[in-house]
């Protein structure tokens, strides 16, 4: 089991590196990945006892646009051939814990010239216990589709039942795979205090563009105190240097100690303060005092509420989540400052494998089953698990970002609508740091909105439809983009494990150029 994640992961992110296939090049591709499969699904058989469901699947999408290359007046009318096979893998028991979602699309474009392509979509996130409560090692991998600069040509994937797939011919999109490993010692010295060792390894990269090409490097050791009573202590210490592949290198180091006071179960409340040295504004460094606070409130199992604030040479920064979750609603409200060095400079709205993994605590406490309980009620739907898209966009050197989150989704006995608003300010770290957008832009504000509604029809059958906004301001010489759609679906079962989806969607987008597209589309999905 081990084995076959590790090697999915490692194809998924070789195939990053590779250049545009044209379309003799990739169907080999697909016809292994399809042998793949069958073997999967015969170790889901023979291991099924031992707690691991293994899930291929093939797609097959035709989709017809009425402006492929995206273009105001010169449109090119096109069919588009999918073939996305793929598989899932959970395993929530055992010294290998985790989830795994990979697709591979495979891209050809009819009645136009432009040359096939590859894409690949990843979710990974897992853990190895190497030694029994002593060494563990926690991984998590992701390849998607990203925007290189926020002002840029936009435009709207396609919400197919797996996964976002860009089959529009926009220069501005690049698919960015991200890997970070984080092995943990952990060690409890007598009766005095705990010991905790980490590494922490990333990479990303950037595929057709050195921008956003990052990797970093660091680790951290903290001591925690072992005392029963209301009152606890820790110490940490933690460096991280960030290498990003367009900019120079940075460097975060601290130390801390802090005090941990619980007056009650529900609620900790915290001190630290120490010492830190960075590299942000200046190549010189600049060392200063740190500190801050930071609380944490649980008032019922379904009501959460955190909080911290901490003063920073570079900026101070803070962070404050409120998540309420009743039988068949969850709200949400988050505002936080952080600092981003590289690779994506500002996050988006969150997603709807995220709304509804939390919605779905009660109904399975299990992390890992829950992953799939989300995956087939989305794909019931024939709604994307990483829609609506993020808003974010590449850079390199450090930048701050102010991010606000509004979401809401209301589950009824049939019909599900889910509502998000995102506000998020990226602001530039020092002076002729960054490449991209925040290379001639001091501050980028981007907000976006979205609304998703979907009904089910009959134990079989339901439609959905979404609708979202999004628009993008900085600060110099008025540079603005705006991209609005409207995306519907039916989907149904043909068959137990066949699905089938028709959609429909427009995209109107205003910014470097401007342009309409209209799009139909019908989508196949076989589990095995």
């Amino acid at each position: 089991m081990a084995t076959g994640m590790a090697m999915v992961m490692a194809t998924a992110m070789a195939a990053m590196t590779r250049r545009r296939a044209e379309l003799l090049r990739w169907l080999p591709a697909l016809v292994l990945a399809l042998v793949a499969t069958g073997v999967a699904q015969a170790q889901a058989e023979a291991g099924a006892a031992g707690g691991t469901t293994v899930r291929p699947r093939i797609g097959v999408m035709e989709t017809w646009t009425d402006n492929l290359r995206l273009s105001e007046h010169d449109k090119d009318a096109a069919l588009v051939t999918t073939v996305s096979p793929g598989i899932s893998i959970v395993r929530g028991s055992g010294p290998l814990r985790g989830s795994l979602d990979y697709t591979l699309n495979g891209i050809a474009y009819l009645k136009s010239d432009q040359p096939s392509v590859l894409q690949n979509s990843l979710q990974a996130k897992g853990q190895a216990e190497l030694i029994e409560h002593r060494l563990f090692v926690d991984m998590i991998a992701s390849i998607g589709q990203q925007s290189a600069s926020a002002f840029g040509l936009q435009s709207t994937p396609t919400l197919g039942s797996q996964s976002s797939v860009s089959t529009l011919a926009n220069a501005n999109r690049h698919e960015v795979g991200t890997l970070a490993l984080s092995p943990l010692f952990h060690s409890v010295v007598g009766s005095l205090f705990s010991l905790d060792l980490r590494g922490n390894f990333t990479r990303t990269e950037v595929r057709g563009s050195s921008l956003g090409d990052s990797r970093g490097a660091g680790g951290s050791l903290r001591l925690s105190g072992l005392g029963a009573g209301p009152l606890n202590w820790w110490a940490t210490v933690s460096t991280q240097q960030t290498v990003p592949k367009e900019a120079r290198t940075n460097r975060l180091s601290s130390a801390l100690v802090g005090l941990n006071f619980l007056p009650d179960p529900d609620l900790t409340l915290g001190v630290d303060a120490g010492r830190e040295r960075n590299d942000f504004l200046a190549s010189t460094g600049q060392s200063g005092a740190t500190g801050g606070v930071t609380a944490q409130w649980k008032p019922t199992p379904r009501t959460r509420v955190n909080g911290d604030w901490h003063r920073h040479e570079y900026g101070n920064s803070h962070s404050f989540s409120f998540e309420h979750r009743m039988s068949r609603s969850i709200w949400q409200l988050s505002d936080s400052r952080t600092v981003t060095v590289g690779s994506v400079a500002a996050g988006g709205v969150r997603s709807n494998y995220d709304q509804l993994f939390l919605l779905f605590t009660s109904l399975e406490p299990d992390p890992v089953k829950r992953d799939q309980v989300v995956r087939d009620y989305l794909q019931a739907r024939g709604l994307s698990p990483d829609a609506p898209a993020s808003a974010g966009f590449l850079s390199s050197g450090p930048s701050q970002t102010h991010n606000q989150m509004l979401g809401i989704t209301l589950q009824g006995a049939r019909s599900t609508l889910s509502a998000q608003a995102n506000r998020i300010i990226t602001s530039r770290l020092g002076s002729g740091l960054n490449q991209g957008d925040l290379a001639n832009n001091s501050r980028i504000e981007q907000r976006s909105y979205s609304l998703t509604a979907s009904h089910q029809l009959t134990p079989i059958a339901s439609v959905s439809v979404v609708a979202a906004h999004q628009q993008t301001l900085g600060d110099a010489g008025g540079r603005a983009a705006r991209l609005s759609s409207l995306t519907a679906n039916w989907n149904g079962k043909l068959g137990p494990r066949f699905g089938v989806q028709f959609g429909a969607r427009h995209a109107h987008f205003e910014g470097v150029t401007s342009y309409a597209e209209n799009a139909v589309y019908a989508n196949l999905t076989q589990q095995f």
